[in-house]
């Protein structure tokens, strides 16, 4: 299940010695590339890997339900409790602070500072086995980072692997994977570098390849939310994957779209665009994280916004600022920044 080919059983092959697993692969696909196999000699061995793999993200439980649910936590990224809830008092679009993912199931929540986690980010093990990489899978909780697979530069936590830094919505892909947008299983093809069907780019970390077609997306376009909101329409723009027109434009930048990529659209409103027009640059980004210098022109540390009030002037372009700004705090700068003119 590495490649996809069929498997002569007659032949040499690994395979799942759990009771029921069908798994088999290829030996040359296992043993392919050093870094992605580890020789075990005893099964004690696979025991201990498995026990440091559960090492808990939650240092403690302090309340339970009689559902015996932990109802109030201490989590290792947080100095405050934590309070489990199933619902948002305001109508508004929180993010996990983990995965910065929007928060629409089961979170735990900060009673004293705006602080949000999934429930699922929340008992993510703070070490683990991932498939990329046989050293062990580290959780860190970073300011900011970019991430080494999607290429998105982020804010929350990270699985540190190996010297690797993978940001949890592609820590959260498997090896093997059903996508919405495609009707067949897609596997990781490390050496994968021709273009991306979601975005038409060139693979420059390899990709999830289709088993039976040539279709492949990069870790990028195979993590986009399924649907997000954007002021240009009432409704949650949902991701698409084709379109029968022949000739389209984005709705936000007015620029011809390629039908043949994925978009989000509104069908209510016939709204259509590009992802990085309705993302826009920093979308798993925290208002208020700091972007050290050596990510941009300035000599101080800046701060990242999403929004800014007023009418304020670019230090670098003149224009004016309204989305997505860089500023710094120095008392003696105070700039401000577009985040496409700090590069």
């Amino acid at each position: 299940m590495i490649c996809f080919n069929e498997v002569k059983l007659d032949r040499g092959n690994y395979s799942c010695g759990k009771p029921g697993c069908n798994y088999v692969v290829h030996m040359n696909c296992v043993l392919e590339d050093d870094e992605l196999y580890k020789v075990i000699e005893e099964e004690k061995q696979c025991e201990e890997l498995y026990e440091k793999s559960m090492q808990s993200s939650i240092i403690r439980f302090i309340e339970m339900n009689e559902a015996r649910k932990a109802t109030t936590i201490q989590h290792f990224s947080h100095q405050h409790y934590l309070v489990l809830a199933d619902k948002m008092e305001e109508e508004i679009d929180r993010k996990c602070d983990e995965c910065m993912l929007s928060i629409s199931t089961l979170f735990y929540y900060c009673l004293e500072c705006p602080f949000f986690l999934h429930k699922t980010c929340a008992e993510l093990p703070r070490i683990k086995q991932h498939w990329f990489r046989q050293s062990n899978a580290i959780l860190l909780f970073k300011g900011f980072l970019e991430c080494n697979f999607c290429d998105q530069r982020c804010s929350g936590f990270f699985y540190y692997i190996g010297g690797w830094e993978m940001c949890l919505r592609c820590a959260k892909v498997a090896d093997i994977i059903k996508c919405e947008g495609h009707q067949h299983f897609f596997f990781i093809d490390f050496k994968y570098r021709e273009k991306c069907n979601g975005c038409g780019k060139r693979c420059s970390n390899g990709a999830f390849r289709c088993g039976k077609c040539r279709f492949a997306l990069d870790f990028g376009c195979l993590k986009l939310p399924h649907s997000t909101l954007h002021k240009i329409d009432e409704h949650k723009l949902k991701l698409t994957y084709d379109d029968d027109k022949e000739q389209i434009y984005c709705d936000i930048c007015e620029r011809q779209r390629d039908p043949s990529l994925w978009y989000y659209s509104c069908s209510i409103c016939d709204t259509s665009a590009h992802p990085e027009c309705v993302l826009r640059q920093f979308p798993f980004v925290n208002d208020g994280v700091t972007f050290p210098s050596y990510y941009h022109n300035h000599h101080h540390d800046l701060k990242f916004f999403r929004k800014v009030e007023g009418y304020l002037e670019c230090f670098h372009c003149g224009k004016l600022c309204q989305e997505e700004i860089l500023k710094c705090e120095e008392s003696t700068c105070d700039n401000i920044i577009h985040c496409e003119c700090s590069d």
